[in-house]
């Protein structure tokens, strides 16, 4: 993996970005930051409570800066960081769009050198070669993986077709093969390809969605087929570098499939900060390298930063996202921090790092808090692990521990019916 040696990167965050902020939903993301930059504040971000929101008319002047989780989805964040005297570090929003669409980022991979499963994109007529099963994706995915549906009939399709009637669809061609993330960071000097985990999606116990993101782990070379790892790494590369042509700079995350056969394929860009960058910054803390947040920061302020290479142990460390599996009100919710389980439930031990679990921790992120309206696939928990939560593998299973904890934290959460 590559990155900004830590001592370094450290002194220019502090040198360049004296006052930084950043804003989530939970700090889980910059709370692994934290002790590289220790000066970073937090400020919290509730998504439901921006639909109204409108950029002020007379802000006042920047006297910081800001970083903020998915800025694109809406004007919230940007509307937050002109209030607040902040100047938000976000990609520009032309580059976004196109590196986000399910559709305009097939372009991008080609001039990447990127392979892709076999893909059409339709709007009227499917062609007579794409059969079943497919995989069919609305250009605009949100933030959830909803928009992607696996279809194994010509009933299915025929039902998505009509439900997504109207609009250019991507259908490609679905391959079996271990769903990976590649983070990286597009600098003005080349792209930062930083550690690889293991995409958790459509696991049932967690959604009823197949394309839903559910979770990460952090993953090694050994963990993929020979040669796979090294070929991730270099379609990250070379896909950074075709987003910086378009003037993108910052994090971004690369979902690729890798087959049995070490085959490595691009499947979407997404053009933010992911949930998975929390376990990144654990994995690049350890190999003595600057969080993926302050890389991005530097990026976006400085003309060049010093980047390097380093091996290093790869930390067995995962996460999955609790969701409601229904309509309702939270009544009584839990508490962020770490926790171990006491007959069945989880209790809090204390604050903690991400890096410092211990086995039977588990450390908690609450995305849901009592009062708060929820709908079915809306985040409840981040539940992150000092160990693997799956089976490495197209199809993974839960592991024993995972279920455990995911059966406590539903037990220990109440929602009431509205």
């Amino acid at each position: 993996m590559s990155g900004v040696p830590l001592d370094e990167g450290a002194r220019l965050l502090r040198r360049h970005a004296p006052e930084l902020t950043w804003q989530d939903r939970s700090p889980f993301l910059g709370a692994v930051a934290a002790p590289a930059i220790p000066w970073l504040r937090f400020a919290h971000r509730d998504h439901r409570r921006e639909e109204a929101v409108a950029l002020p008319a007379n802000p006042p002047p920047p006297r910081g800066l800001a970083v903020s989780f998915a800025p694109e989805d809406g004007i919230g964040a940007h509307a937050w960081a002109a209030s607040s005297g902040l100047r938000l570090l976000a990609a520009e929003a032309a580059a976004v769009a196109t590196a986000a669409d399910k559709i305009t980022s097939l372009e991008l991979f080609a001039r990447a050198g990127a392979d892709t499963p076999r893909t059409w994109v339709v709007e009227k007529e499917l062609p007579a070669a794409a059969t079943v099963p497919l995989v069919v994706q609305r250009r605009q995915n949100n933030l959830t993986g909803k928009g992607t549906r696996l279809v194994t009939s010509p009933e299915q399709l025929d039902e998505v077709l009509c439900e997504w009637s109207g609009e250019a669809l991507r259908v490609s061609s679905h391959v079996d093969g271990v769903p990976v993330t590649v983070s990286g960071c597009v600098t003005r000097q080349g792209t930062v390809v930083s550690a690889l985990s293991h995409q958790l999606v459509g696991i049932p116990a967690l959604t009823p969605y197949w394309g839903a993101h559910c979770g990460n782990q952090l993953i090694a070379e050994h963990d993929l087929p020979a040669g796979a790892a090294s070929r991730c790494r270099e379609v990250c590369a070379a896909v950074g570098d075709q987003l910086a042509r378009l003037g993108f700079l910052g994090a971004f995350g690369l979902d690729l499939l890798v087959t049995p056969d070490a085959a490595v394929l691009a499947i979407e860009i997404n053009p933010r900060f992911q949930t998975v960058v929390s376990l990144v910054q654990a994995q690049e803390r350890a190999a003595g390298l600057l969080p993926t947040l302050g890389t991005h920061v530097l990026a976006s302020l400085l003309p060049s930063v010093a980047v390097e290479e380093v091996r290093t142990a790869c930390l067995k460390l995962s996460q999955l996202v609790v969701t409601a599996d229904r309509t309702g009100v939270v009544r009584d919710g839990i508490t962020s921090g770490v926790h171990r389980l006491a007959n069945g439930r989880p209790r809090r031990c204390g604050d903690g790092d991400l890096v410092a679990l211990r086995p039977g921790e588990a450390l908690l992120w609450a995305h849901a808090h009592p009062g708060d309206p929820v709908r079915p696939g809306e985040e409840l928990v981040l539940l992150q692990l000092p160990g693997h939560a799956a089976s490495v593998r197209a199809n993974p299973e839960l592991t024993a521990e995972a279920r455990t904890w995911i059966r406590a934290v539903r037990r220990a959460l109440v929602i009431d019916d509205v």
